[in-house]
C-alpha cells in the first residue's frame, strides 16, 4: 500500500513539473521575453541618440572654427607689412600741411616747404594712405601725408625765403590795422609765400615763420632771396 502512494507522489511531482515547463515555454511567454530585450534595446537606443546628435553638433561646431581659423590665416597672410619707421622725411613740395591728425578732416597746424627735415616718432595708415607722426616743436606734434614728404633728402632750391632788412612786426593781415603776432631781428630768415598789395597800395609778404607761423610783414623790411 506504502509502495503505491509513493508511485502516485512521484508522478504528481512529475506532471507539476512538466506542467509549469510547459507553460514557460509556451509561446506566449517566449513573446513577453522577446519584448523586455527589445524595450531594453530601445531605452539603450533613446540614450545613445542623445549622444551622437551632441557629437555631430561638436563636430560641426569645430569645423566651424576650423574655417575660421583658416579665415584669418589668410586675412594675416595677405595683410600688407607695416611700412618700416624712418627717423626723418624730407618735404618735396611747398606747402605742405602738417594736421593735428592722420586725415586731411584734421585741422592744418602749420605748412611746411620744400626741403624742411621732420622728425618722424610714428606712423599711421588709413584710407588715404600713410601718415607719419613728425615733431614740430618739444610740445606739439602734427601729421603729414607720406605723399608729401621722402626718405631721402630733397633740394629747397625752389624755395623762395625773406630776409629781415631791419627789426619787423609780423601781423595777421596785411595792413598796420592787424595785430602783432611777432617781431624779428633784423637777419631774420623766414619762408617766402606770396606778396600781396593793399587798398592803400602798400605791398606786403606773407611769411612763415621758423614755428610754423604764418603772418605778413611790410615789403620794405624785407628782401626776397
Amino acid at each position: 500500500m506504502m509502495k503505491r502512494k509513493a508511485k502516485w507522489a512521484v508522478a504528481a511531482s512529475l506532471a507539476v513539473g512538466m506542467t509549469a515547463g510547459a507553460l514557460l515555454f509556451t509561446p506566449s511567454a517566449m513573446k513577453a521575453s522577446e519584448e523586455v530585450v527589445l524595450a531594453s534595446v530601445d531605452w539603450v537606443t533613446s540614450q545613445l541618440n542623445p549622444m551622437k546628435n551632441d557629437i555631430a553638433n561638436l563636430k560641426a561646431q569645430l569645423a566651424a572654427q576650423q574655417q575660421q581659423i583658416q579665415q584669418l590665416q589668410q586675412q594675416l597672410a595677405s595683410k600688407p607689412a607695416s611700412p618700416s619707421l624712418p627717423s626723418v622725411v624730407y618735404v618735396v613740395k611747398n606747402n605742405a600741411a602738417v594736421r593735428s591728425g592722420a586725415s586731411t578732416s584734421y585741422r592744418v597746424i602749420t605748412y611746411k616747404q620744400a626741403g624742411a627735415s621732420l622728425q618722424v616718432v610714428g606712423a599711421h595708415l588709413t584710407s588715404q594712405g600713410l601718415w607719419y607722426n613728425v615733431v614740430l616743436s618739444s610740445s606739439l606734434k602734427g601729421w603729414i601725408h607720406s605723399g608729401d614728404v621722402s626718405t631721402s633728402a630733397v633740394s629747397s632750391d625752389s624755395t623762395k625765403h625773406v630776409i629781415a632788412t631791419a627789426a619787423v612786426n609780423i601781423r595777421k593781415g596785411a595792413t598796420t590795422s592787424y595785430p602783432i603776432i611777432a617781431t624779428v631781428p633784423k637777419g631774420t630768415e623766414m619762408v617766402y609765400i606770396q606778396p600781396f598789395t593793399n587798398s592803400k597800395g602798400e605791398k606786403w609778404y606773407n611769411v612763415q615763420l621758423s614755428d610754423g607761423r604764418r603772418g605778413w610783414m611790410a615789403a620794405e623790411f624785407g628782401e626776397v632771396k
